[in-house]
């Protein structure tokens, strides 16, 4: 059986290389886009170990221990996307009268800055030699793959993330399915492109990946809105009083939410049945 080795590790090479490349730059300074990027590329490298664990299924957790060093950090760069998301959301709605809500605007602030500076010190925390032991664990996992063996274990992950999307076809979606359902299509979308480095064809059509593309566009503006909602909704809660200027905004944040909401679930529905036929 052909051994994939060279193209698995080429694809997870450019990620790699991409990862600590921006890891390097934050160690510097901390800034939003770089920060963004290196949640993504840790998204990829957690999936790629997934991928080599279900090859893998007799040392589930010593690949899984490869990833340890970086888990704290990709928590909490989700913190950054999130309150960069609050900070979006605000800057949407509150628009030109940001003047007149500028307590609420300096509790955004000081939660970027508190998120942020953590992120540093953990950046600062993880050593190098965490990335060559992370890429050596890597190399060593993947030797000896067969296209067989990559393509049972992507099968595998795909189809779950499909069976869980047929149950929630059925239903209502809450926030936390529809954040499931957003982490789920950006797995199967990653999953593809691993598929085709290592020379297979992709499972779903390019208009099920159309498809996908625009309602991940979609979610996330929906995550914008329902992260500023809970953020605002806190603020408010844990007043006394609360100020009137804030209801007519928070009333339209509650029906952004609801028209978004209704959307999402529209081309949720439409795009499940294309995709488990």
């Amino acid at each position: 059986m052909e051994s994939t080795l060279p193209q698995i590790m080429q694809v997870f090479d450019k990620y790699y290389d991409a990862g600590k490349a921006v890891f390097g730059e934050l160690s510097k300074k901390i800034k939003s886009k770089k920060a963004l990027e290196l949640e993504d590329q840790l998204f990829f490298l957690r999936l790629f170990l997934l991928v080599l664990d279900r090859a893998h299924f007799k040392e589930k957790k010593r690949v899984d221990l490869a990833f340890g060093p970086f888990k704290e950090l990709y928590k909490n760069l989700r913190k950054v996307q999130h309150i960069h998301m609050i900070q979006e959301g605000f800057d949407l709605h509150f628009g030109g009268n940001k003047g007149l809500y500028a307590d609420y605007g300096k509790v955004i602030s000081g939660d970027k800055k508190r998120i942020y500076t953590h992120v540093y010190e953990i950046i600062l925390s993880i050593p190098p030699q965490d990335w060559e032991n992370l890429y050596h664990d890597v190399s060593q996992y993947s030797r000896g793959m067969s296209v067989l063996t990559i393509n049972t274990a992507i099968t595998q992950i795909i189809n779950e993330e499909i069976d869980f999307f047929y149950f929630d076809a059925k239903t209502r979606l809450d926030p936390q399915t529809i954040h499931e359902i957003f982490k789920g299509l950006k797995k199967v979308t990653f999953l593809e492109k691993i598929r085709l480095n290592i020379g297979l064809n992709t499972i779903f059509t390019p208009l099920v990946h159309e498809q996908i593309m625009v309602l991940e566009s979609e979610m996330v503006t929906w995550h914008k809105n329902q992260l500023l909602l809970q953020h605002l909704g806190n603020y408010l809660g844990n007043k006394e009083k609360v100020s009137k200027k804030y209801h007519s905004v928070l009333t339209q944040v509650q029906k952004m939410h609801k028209d978004l909401t209704q959307k999402i679930e529209d081309r949720c529905r439409q795009l499940f049945i294309n995709m488990l036929h």
